[in-house]
């Protein structure tokens, strides 16, 4: 194992024991839309087909996607998540869900074993080439990947990041334009969705009534302003990426 992933588990294992970053918790308030419609993706493409969570942390979505999919696999580098979600498993006697620690980069699994794979704020901390080789093994002919992932252009958000540095990983790469489009290296059909650069503004309402309505409004913003000025794009905090391998 490499010094970078002895990093990459060794961060994530006290992250997620200790909760350092629950200070944060209240700017993922606004990821409630966008994360919802990548979840209903996950489900559609993933119903009766078998699945590959790619970097479960604590808080797996295959709990979720479970009710739909034949089979899924999650894996993750911090062995204090896969146990955790292990004991969660168990106790919600869930047969067609298997918790396993593993290398992202470095998948243990056959060639073409997955119908779909999905992963939440992975991808940024892995090596690019090494990891989307490894998807593109895994995947099956015409199956799809789903990522949901934090970019890098923004500067008000990399100020942010610059001054809570314990928050986060040394090694960890918010998503760049170049980033993107070297996934297309591996993947012919590569879709691009972009969110959250006006819908930042909504955190301070959070814990008022209006808050749902408040968001919807800046997320609607957020939609036209992408859709007539394409170039504020780069400048969304988030992106979902849909990835489609060939048959």
């Amino acid at each position: 194992m490499t010094d970078r992933i002895e990093r990459e588990k060794e961060y994530h294992n006290i992250a997620f024991s200790e909760g350092i970053r629950k200070s944060a918790d209240k700017y993922y308030t606004i990821h409630k839309i966008s994360f919802q419609k990548l979840t209903e993706q996950i489900k559609l493409y993933g119903e009766g087909k078998d699945v590959l969570e790619y970097g479960c942390g604590p808080g797996s979505h295959s709990f979720i996607i479970s009710k739909y999919a034949k089979s899924i696999i999650s894996i993750d580098i911090s062995d204090f998540a896969i146990n955790n979600a292990k004991q969660l498993a168990e106790e919600k006697s869930i047969k067609n869900l298997q918790f396993i620690e593993m290398n992202a980069e470095l998948l243990d699994f056959e060639s073409g074993r997955f119908d779909v794979i999905f992963g939440n704020a992975i991808i940024h901390h892995l090596n690019l080439e090494k990891s989307f080789s490894e998807i593109n093994r895994v995947l099956k002919p015409g199956g799809r990947a789903f990522f949901y992932e934090p970019l890098g252009h923004n500067f008000f958000i990399n100020l942010y990041r610059r001054l809570t540095p314990g928050m986060r990983t040394v090694d960890e790469h918010p998503l760049l334009n170049d980033d993107i489009k070297f996934i297309r290296k591996y993947f012919d059909h590569v879709n691009v969705r972009y969110y959250h650069l006006t819908t930042i503004m909504a955190v301070p309402f959070r814990n008022i009534k209006a808050y749902e309505r408040i968001l919807h409004l800046f997320y609607k913003t957020d939609t036209l302003l992408f859709k007539i000025f394409p170039f504020f794009r780069k400048y969304a905090w988030y992106c979902s990426i849909e990835i489609i391998k060939k048959r």
